[in-house]
């Protein structure tokens, strides 16, 4: 299960805490949600609310911005309680940001939320949420950059090709492009 899908199973009441975080450790998401700090009671789930449009999501959810930390936000119309990114000339942003809400994912801009952008071209490679850590034989032994949604990160694979450890990558360094 992709670690969205457990987010959003979670966010929409559907897994305690608890089931959470055992299913985010088989995932190998490399981070859990902690008590108190980004938990979701019962009462900020009966507060939650999205509807059709992202302008109509209100309530608790979490805010992804790729470093794990999942932090508890609140949403009212749409719109978080302060800016999380710039949005650029170009419509883009400087980093992505998407919160978690009532099951659903909406992309931020600045602090309004928004449908994820959607491919504008089927030749367009799809850029992933999160590097690729499934075993790949042929990187065994190597780094490799990966680019995501939420930055490039640097991928060591051990002897066997299995990803062992995925960090953010710095701006400066060049890399291996991804494979």
């Amino acid at each position: 299960m992709d670690i969205h899908d457990i987010l959003c199973r979670y966010t929409a009441g559907g897994e305690t805490l608890k089931d959470t975080n055992a299913a985010l450790s088989a995932a190998g998401a490399g981070f859990h949600l902690e008590p108190g700090r980004n938990e979701l009671t019962d009462d900020d789930r009966r507060q939650t609310v999205v509807g059709y449009y992202p302008g109509q999501a209100s309530g608790y959810g979490l805010l992804d911005t790729g470093t794990g930390s999942m932090e508890k936000v609140v949403v009212t119309g749409g719109r978080l309680e302060h800016p999380v990114n710039q949005v650029q000339p170009d419509g883009g942003t400087n980093m992505a940001a998407y919160v978690i809400i009532c099951g659903r994912v909406y992309e931020v801009f600045g602090d309004t939320l928004r449908e994820p952008a959607e491919e504008e071209a089927p030749a367009v490679r799809k850029v992933p949420r999160t590097p690729d850590m499934r075993r790949r034989a042929d990187l065994a032994g190597r780094t490799v950059r990966q680019h995501t949604r939420a930055g490039d990160f640097e991928v060591r694979y051990d002897e066997l090709g299995y990803a062992v450890r995925a960090s953010r990558a710095s701006r400066e360094a060049a890399g291996t492009p991804d494979e």
